[in-house]
């Protein structure tokens, strides 16, 4: 059920770009299949590479990830492009950057010989990003000689890498995604969720049930119930409307009593709000993942036959829910639209694709420029 869906780059938190310096430094590390590494990129892929290594660290007391010579010169086990590596920090960090950069080549690489374009939405969409992230950490940006100018072109090359997955995948693509596998992607991959959220958190009124034994065994009483009464309205034969209903009578009916118990009110039009219903991805499941085998969300929803009722413990909440066939409740055409789907199914794919083509392109890089940049010099925090 579970799949590992990875953004088509690095993670937007930990984008930095280069900013100037006033002593002469290299402006590029050299080339990948033909393909400019700007030295901003290759700062940027070490950063985020220090991080990820940081925090595969096991810190002794008073340590942290501000001690680069700690983090450089210890032990740790990761992954990286689907291999389980155990060596030094240093050596981890090289070989992330490494596979950053040739990330970054193959997605410039593509794009051009596949001709692809970005649409004026997704270019205004990085610069803005881009400014709002510089506008937030723009002084570690800065402590580690990078500027706002290299995390838009970083995130430009994310959304070339989207393009190409278009081109390829899209309806005119060059090998599209037919109906009948966005259908068995929807039934196989994905769950279509129906449920009404019980709050065991009154946060306007600093009120929490869990932590309260009385309080959280009312609430669970009121969740039985709320199941039961589903279980005989909202049967697994119920359309979409007549169980929409019953579970806004239901929310009406509960969501006040769940209050009550914590001492807080709830008025009618309020309860409405706990009812939910739409297609959960893979990604969205992954949310709930509560160990390498186990999901809080999907295994009891899996336990239970199609259309019903179950109640699951979210901690901060009860959710009464029920999983039901998703082509009961929309058509292919409405799922697509509301919905990434050839993200969910392409994304891990072509990132796959161009770290490894990536790796295969020639690679002509500048040592001495790359050591002018070297991975002791990252500033953690400022």
């Amino acid at each position: 059920m579970k799949q590992k869906f990875i953004s088509l780059g690095l993670a937007l938190a930990m984008l930095l770009g280069v900013a100037g310096c006033n002593i002469t430094t290299p402006a590029t590390v050299g080339t990948i299949g033909g393909v400019e590494i700007p030295a901003g990129i290759y700062l940027l892929a070490q950063y985020n590479a220090y991080n990820t290594t940081a925090s595969l660290v096991d810190f002794a007391t008073g340590e942290s990830a501000d001690d680069t010579g700690v983090v450089l010169n210890a032990e740790v086990t990761g992954t990286i492009n689907g291999e389980e590596v155990t060596t030094d920090g240093a050596d981890y960090i090289s070989r992330l950057t490494m596979a950053s950069i040739e990330y970054y080549a193959a997605a410039e690489k593509l794009f051009d010989e596949l001709g692809a374009t970005l649409e004026d939405a997704a270019t205004a969409e990085a610069a803005s990003s881009a400014s709002s992230m510089w506008e937030s950490n723009g002084d570690l940006y800065q402590a580690n000689g990078i500027a706002q100018s290299t995390l838009e072109t970083y995130l430009l090359n994310a959304a070339k890498a989207q393009a190409c997955m278009q081109v390829l995948y899209g309806p005119d693509g060059q090998q599209p995604v037919t109906d009948a596998e966005y259908e068995d992607f929807i039934r196989s991959d994905c769950l279509y969720i129906e449920s009404i959220t019980l709050p065991m958190v009154d946060y306007a009124n600093y009120l929490y049930a869990f932590s309260d034994a009385d309080m959280t065994a009312a609430i669970n009483d009121i969740a039985d119930e709320c199941v039961d009464y589903l279980q005989q309205n909202a049967t697994a034969e119920s359309s979409a409307t007549d169980a929409y209903a019953v579970m806004y009578a239901a929310a009406n009916q509960y969501i006040p009593q769940v209050m009550a118990a914590m001492g807080s009110t709830a008025e009618t039009a309020q309860a409405s709000s706990y009812v939910g219903s739409g297609l959960y991805l893979p990604s969205d499941l992954d949310t709930y993942a509560s160990g390498e085998d186990a999901n809080v969300l999907t295994d009891p929803l899996l336990a239970a036959d199609e259309g019903e009722w179950v109640k699951i413990d979210l901690t901060t909440s009860l959710v009464v829910a029920r999983r039901v066939d998703p082509m009961t409740r929309g058509d292919l055409a409405s799922f697509q639209s509301g919905y990434d789907l050839l993200g969910a199914m392409k994304s891990e794919e072509i990132q796959n694709m161009l770290y490894e083509d990536g790796a295969a392109l020639e690679h002509a890089l500048d040592q001495s420029a790359m050591d002018t940049y070297a991975a002791s010099k990252v500033k953690y925090s400022v």
